[in-house]
């Protein structure tokens, strides 16, 4: 396969995921790296030095970036607030781009850039991560051979202080008019929760709470939602940030029927449990333990080189963040939502 060239567009904590990932694919070299803002450039530089990547060129012009000969695709790490008009020029340009997600700022803005792909011919991927992260895989592949789970409970704790050092604290993501960090940090939870119901939502609940914390000046949050799907899943999530740094992030799932139990205890650990106990302990670094490098493999190899179509697309970002958008609605109006 001959080499591809990838220009990131943003330089951020998602640039940097995609970096490291990118870094572990063979045949794939990142090219240039675009960001409007001058200062970002040299901590980015340093970052990928570290990660045994050059990066030749960067700009502040995002034209100029699009028109660079040696970029044959793209990975759009840009904050949904933000992304549309940067993820319109990309898609308008023509090369494959793989957005971070939300890929826009309402659904609207995410069907326009969809209806703008399909007209330019441009190939298009969400960055959907969990769909990619082998522990969620053994999962969908256990449900795949023993049926349809009655109930699947979620939960996704991270310390406000790792939040605190990804976003400072005038970042728009902690304004309570934006529902604080509630869309960004459950969209790829709807996804899944989607992904593994191989269902459409029918009715969803969620309650929220927003504090102000006042030593690392950022919201907490803590809330719950519950989506009843149209073939029965019921699917229960809780996210918190209100967790001691010391006991660091936590993630895990449980998938429930009358047959079995199947639970990710760690992205290392899946067990099941039917008439006996089985277990997989997976050998994971980094990249691969929430699917950024198997997404990415899977944007390069098949997307990028061979011209497939991606394993999830547009629609699927759409509806995954419509369910965040209810969510945030449901704990305001303090009600359930019609889906």
């Amino acid at each position: 396969m001959r080499e591809i060239g990838v220009g990131i567009a943003g330089m951020g904590f998602m640039a940097r995921m995609h970096s490291r990932a990118l870094s572990r694919i063979p045949n794939t070299r990142v090219v240039a790296a675009w960001s409007k803002f001058p200062h970002e450039h040299e901590r980015f530089r340093e970052f990928t030095r570290k990660l045994g990547l050059e990066v030749s060129r960067y700009y502040v012009d995002l034209n100029q970036f699009l028109e660079d000969p040696e970029i044959d695709a793209v990975i759009c790490a840009i904050p949904w607030k933000f992304i549309y008009p940067i993820a319109r020029e990309i898609i308008q340009n023509g090369k494959p781009v793989l957005l971070e997600c939300p890929p826009g700022a309402t659904p609207a803005e995410i069907d326009k850039l969809n209806r703008l792909a399909r007209a330019r011919g441009a190939p298009v991927m969400p960055g959907h991560c969990y769909r990619f992260a082998p522990c969620f895989r053994k999962v969908k592949e256990l449900i795949s051979k023993l049926g349809r789970p009655e109930l699947v409970s979620f939960r996704e704790l991270v310390p406000a202080a790792s939040l605190a050092r990804q976003w400072a604290p005038d970042s728009w993501i902690w304004k309570k008019e934006h529902g604080g960090p509630l869309p960004t940090m459950t969209v790829f939870a709807m996804d899944l929760a989607r992904w593994l119901a191989e269902s459409e939502a029918s009715t969803l609940y969620a309650s929220l709470s927003l504090s102000r914390l006042k030593s690392l000046r950022i919201l907490g949050y803590a809330t719950t939602i519950t989506i009843r799907f149209k073939n029965g899943t019921v699917w229960n999530s809780e996210f918190t940030n209100l967790v001691n740094e010391a006991r660091g992030s936590l993630m895990n799932l449980e998938v429930m029927s009358e047959r079995y139990v199947t639970r990710v205890t760690s992205p290392e650990h899946v067990e099941l449990f039917t008439e006996k106990k089985r277990e997989w302990m997976l050998e994971l670094e980094r990249p691969e333990r929430w699917g950024h490098q198997d997404q990415d493999l899977h944007f390069i190899n098949d997307v990028v080189s061979k011209g497939k179509p991606p394993a999830v697309t547009l629609k699927d970002a759409e509806k995954a963040f419509r369910l965040s958008l209810a969510a945030l609605r449901s704990a305001r109006q303090n009600r359930p939502v019609r889906l």
